[in-house]
């Protein structure tokens, strides 16, 4: 039977438990606060980042992990495993997926199977595929089989969200708007689609409890929903609501809850709530 590592980077936000029930490999994205500079879940976590991004006036920035850093981690899981899938945030978002994918071709062939994907989406849109990944290689299924249901997660899982400001999305370069937009967006809670790996405007709406009702109108518009996830910062109370929204379609105590971390904060802010649908397969 061949051994499946699951690889992924700190942006998936999969919740601590799962990562440790299902022996998930994270590599940390960096986040430059000033002068200096933390590993995403090791040396700063999503409490001690709120804390400081309400304290400073220092606008942090991520950094994707080197190419050696994964070519590091995939030879060290070699020595255990036969075969590697690194799971990873949108190319377009970060250079993560990039520096894990030129580490796979310096490595030679002979080494293990590695297979690097970009799943076109964010946090728990990529933690999602990562999670059932995992379950799979833990349940022992070949290489292939988990590759496949990889790649009909990255076609069918579907991210919306909204933020308090899209002050950090500007100032990070992950939002193009026209410049007649801006101004109009500043004073609302868009909802952004991440569409193909790309953050692109999705509705305008006015108030948290209207960006909610949208989060739920996404939901409700999917035929047939397999899984979803809930992922916030610090207002949970936003997650009750939509759970109560969503309980209509989908038992509330199977959605995936996690907090995103300082990998997305940074370009997200403080506020933000967002919901992941995956399809599934159609029955």
């Amino acid at each position: 039977m061949t051994s499946v590592k699951i690889v992924t980077d700190s942006t998936a936000d999969v919740p601590p438990q799962l990562l440790q029930e299902l022996d998930i490999e994270v590599v940390p994205l960096y986040i430059n606060f000033g002068d200096e500079t933390y590993r995403d879940g090791i040396d700063i976590n999503a409490e001690s980042f709120n804390k400081m991004l309400s304290e400073s006036d220092v606008h942090p920035t991520t950094s994707a992990p080197p190419t050696t850093v994964f070519e590091q981690t995939y030879r060290r899981l070699a020595r255990s495993y036969d075969a590697i899938i690194s799971i990873h945030l949108s190319g377009h978002l970060s250079s993560a997926f990039r520096a894990a994918a030129g580490a796979r071709q310096k490595l030679p062939p002979s080494l293990a199977k590695i297979d690097v994907v970009d799943t076109h989406s964010a946090s728990l849109g990529v933690g999602l595929t990562v999670i059932a990944a995992a379950r799979m290689a833990k349940a022992g299924l070949p290489v292939e089989e988990i590759l496949r249901d990889v790649q009909h997660r990255v076609q069918h899982t579907h991210m919306l969200y909204f933020v308090d400001t899209i002050e950090y999305l500007e100032r990070s370069g992950r939002i193009s708007l026209a410049a007649g937009m801006v101004g109009s967006m500043s004073r609302i809670k868009p909802l952004l689609l991440i569409d193909q790996g790309h953050i692109v405007p999705y509705e305008r709406t006015r108030t948290r409890a209207k960006a909610i009702d949208g989060l739920f109108t996404f939901v409700e518009d999917f035929p047939h929903v397999d899984e979803i996830a809930v992922v916030y910062s610090t207002t949970p109370e936003d997650v009750e609501k939509v759970l109560e929204k969503v309980n209509i379609l989908f038992p509330r105590e199977q959605v995936l809850i996690a907090q995103y971390g300082p990998s997305i904060a940074v370009h997200l802010g403080s506020g933000a709530v967002g919901i992941v649908v995956y399809e599934g397969h159609e029955p």
